[in-house]
């Protein structure tokens, strides 16, 4: 019975670090698509980005539940571990090397989605210039004619909105 929940565990962690190296790749995918620009790309790839984050987060809960049932205190791969060391070694080993690869992923996803964030920022700064270009050319030049109608020359003075002639 301990050997057949500690292959299910296994088999659960194993989901979940598949899960994780999907969700690196999306993200490597992501900044491509933000490097290009590629906009109509971006919805896509963050919508299958948060299905990768719903089938882990469905493992953790499968990896919760069965450690309830193994009287292992938390979920937690220390956890795990540590009550492991103390009926499977072999196991425990296992775990810990499994451990290593999801802090690795971990570490990894954190630095493409910080790298991702500065090129949101960047693109949102890019497009908001590009905006405000847009914006100050289609704006009316009002303070270009006098009252008569008449063009102004740039070495008048201006006394207000509207020049008055001496």
């Amino acid at each position: 019975m301990i050997t057949e929940n500690i292959e299910k565990l296994e088999n659960i962690i194993d989901t979940e670090i598949k899960g994780y190296k999907n969700i690196e790749k999306l993200y490597a995918d992501k900044k491509e698509i933000l490097i290009h620009g590629k906009g109509t790309d971006l919805f896509a790839i963050d919508e299958k980005i948060t299905d990768e984050y719903k089938n882990i987060s469905s493992c953790a809960e499968a990896r919760k539940n069965l450690s309830k049932t193994m009287n292992i205190p938390t979920f937690s791969m220390t956890d795990i571990i540590n009550n492991l060391k103390e009926t499977d070694a072999i196991a425990a080993k296992k775990f810990e090397e499994k451990r290593e690869t999801v802090n690795k992923l971990a570490h990894r996803i954190f630095e493409l989605e910080k790298t991702n964030l500065e090129l949101l920022k960047h693109g949102m700064h890019v497009t908001n210039r590009t905006l405000e270009i847009i914006i100050k050319g289609l704006q009316p030049i009002t303070k270009e004619y006098n009252q008569k109608g008449q063009n102004i020359t740039k070495n008048q003075l201006e006394m207000s909105s509207i020049i008055e002639e001496a």
